[in-house]
């Protein structure tokens, strides 16, 4: 039987005997900074506000009403800035679009609300902290969020339903389920830190999910998702990537390059299937996944169940716990494994009958 988990941990375990892509479906957990919780430690230390005024500055609103009214009255091209302790409980909705050329930006001092949701196209929002709250949420097309933070979210801590979108430079901690998730096409997810997701309400912890074409995700540092301090089988299983066939549209085109992926308890990427991964056009890769350091404490680094076309190359991969580097099962046809180095004396990969052959070349270990 294929190895899944850690050696220690058990919860995917009965996922191999046909229930993978029904708790799949359902990942997502989190504290977050200066706060407690299974599998986070307590008083990590909040991260810095993110100034995103204009140089020079700008007229600050710092009541939620009238920011309020602000937003709903914005015009292609204005600047509204917010900041001051006053909108610390604001919950603020942005539903009036920008135009090509000329969004509407939204911008901050690193002031803290609670609530922010973008339902409009060609909007950019900067320079927010959002604590305690239902994180930063964004649906429609040209859409940039950056240099935000999202600390203790009671729900996905990003959440990114668009097109020709950018969450880039956000910090986002303690999310009760997944950092950063992102569903559409031609998005770009860069330079973002995640960390210390937990499960309470969701069914998971996780660093990014994705779903969707054309998508970038590079640069980024997931980091300190833990398995450990929950009540017996109750833990998540924590991966830093994750996608999968059940909850969104198909997966290909796919970047995911020259990320950190440190102290997460499970898996690196991990990507699921069922029936294959429907959709994908033909000579498509799904996804390339490249250039990635991978210290992680599953048995695997990336796992793939079901689901085909995917290079794996030029990674980094280690962690104590590791079976192999890459495990590929239930039918993850026309897989590669390229010049991915090993810091631990396992094979490169692994595969089952049903997901041969692989094409592998130039792996190697650097002990």
């Amino acid at each position: 039987m294929p190895v899944w988990s850690r050696p220690q941990a058990v919860l995917l375990t009965g996922l191999l005997a046909g229930v993978l892509a029904v708790a799949l479906a359902g990942c997502g957990g989190g504290t977050g900074a200066n706060a407690s919780g299974g599998g986070v430690p307590a008083n990590r230390p909040a991260p810095a506000p993110q100034n995103a005024l204009p140089p020079g500055g700008c007229a600050l609103i710092d009541d939620p009403g009238v920011a309020q009214r602000a937003l709903d009255t914005a015009r292609p091209g204005d600047q509204v800035c917010l900041g001051g302790p006053g909108l610390v409980s604001a919950n603020l909705r942005i539903t009036r679009s920008g135009a090509p050329g000329q969004p509407i930006r939204v911008l901050s001092d690193g002031a803290e609300v609670q609530d922010l949701s973008v339902h409009a196209d060609q909007v950019e929002v900067a320079g927010f902290t959002l604590r305690d709250g239902g994180g930063l949420s964004l649906r429609g097309a040209g859409l940039r969020a950056h240099h935000n933070n999202v600390l203790n979210a009671r729900q996905s801590g990003i959440t990114c339903n668009c097109t020709d979108g950018a969450v880039e430079s956000n910090v986002v901690d303690g999310t009760d389920g997944t950092g950063i998730w992102v569903s559409g096409q031609r998005i770009t997810v860069r330079g973002n830190a995640v960390s210390g997701s937990v499960r309470r309400k969701a069914a998971d912890a996780d660093g990014v999910r994705f779903f969707g074409s054309e998508l970038r995700i590079t640069q980024n540092s997931v980091h300190d998702i833990s398995a450990a301090g929950y009540a017996e089988n109750e833990a998540p299983h924590p991966d830093c990537f994750q996608t999968f066939t059940s909850d969104g549209p198909p997966s290909y085109d796919v970047l995911i390059s020259d990320n950190r992926c440190e102290r997460v308890d499970e898996q690196c990427l991990i990507a699921t299937g069922r029936h294959g991964n429907p959709g994908v056009p033909a000579d498509t890769r799904a996804i390339t996944f490249a250039g990635n350091r991978c210290d992680v404490g599953g048995a695997q680094a990336v796992g793939l169940d079901g689901y085909p076309h995917v290079d794996v190359r030029d990674n980094t991969i280690t962690g104590p716990n590791l079976y192999r580097g890459v495990y590929l099962s239930g039918g993850s046809t026309d897989g590669a494994v390229l010049d991915n180095v090993m810091l631990v004396d396992r094979p490169a990969y692994e595969a089952d009958p049903a997901s041969r052959p692989v094409q592998a070349r130039g792996n190697r270990s650097s002990r």
